[in-house]
């Protein structure tokens, strides 16, 4: 399973975006929304670039709630509020007792995990208040049905075509690639789609990150 739009907005809301190099509580040198690898201060970043770290930086956190799924059987808004948790604290292993908790018993901890130095925040308080709302509401057919159209995640070093063709997109032609490049948000309409190098290079990275939706 994939983080949805509406779990990325959430992380997006509580971690908020510094698209300057600073450095957090830990004394470690921060950027965008939350990320750490490799950044040194001064760096300056654009807002894409912190779109596209928080992008890579979820697949750590997705493994961590997919290897629960078995037990779980996750839908997508108990998901993506376990991938908003995991993301804000490391891992949900603590909150599931290593899976032997019940959801319901899931949805009633995670209210517990406010604190900070061992005061209660009012920002974490808030937030696992959303992450609790988001893993208790409803998931419809609509919602659910996102979980089911990414390509595969590619690992090569080939071309977009290449790596279409890899991933098991059967059609390539430029005609379907207008479909999957308005369906991903690179275009607003198939028209605007003139497979240009940005517009490839952008399709390119979301299907190296297991992000690319199918049209």
């Amino acid at each position: 399973m994939k983080t949805s739009d509406n779990g990325i907005n959430l992380i997006k809301q509580f971690e908020g975006c510094r698209l300057k190099a600073y450095r957090c509580p830990a004394g470690i040198p921060t950027i965008g929304y939350g990320h750490t690898a490799g950044v040194k201060m001064g760096q300056v970043i654009t807002q894409q670039q912190a779109d596209d770290f928080l992008k890579e930086d979820l697949q750590k956190y997705e493994a961590k709630v997919m290897k629960y799924n078995t037990t779980y059987k996750w839908n997508q808004n108990e998901f993506d509020a376990m991938v908003s948790f995991s993301y804000n604290l490391g891992s949900i292993d603590k909150l599931t007792a290593s899976g032997t908790r019940s959801k319901a018993v899931i949805a009633e901890k995670i209210l517990l995990y406010n604190k900070a130095g061992g005061k209660v925040l009012a920002g974490l308080t808030r937030r696992r208040k959303a992450e609790r709302a988001l893993f208790l509401k409803k998931c419809t057919s609509a919602t659910s049905a996102t979980t089911q159209e990414y390509y595969p995640r590619y690992t090569g070093k080939g071309v977009l075509l290449t790596a279409l063709k890899a991933c098991g997109c059967k059609d390539t032609s430029k005609a379907f690639r207008r479909k999957i490049a308005v369906k991903n948000g690179i275009t607003k309409n198939e028209s605007s789609y003139t497979g240009t190098w940005t517009q490839n290079t952008k399709m390119l990275n979301l299907l190296k990150q297991g992000r690319l939706l199918k049209p």
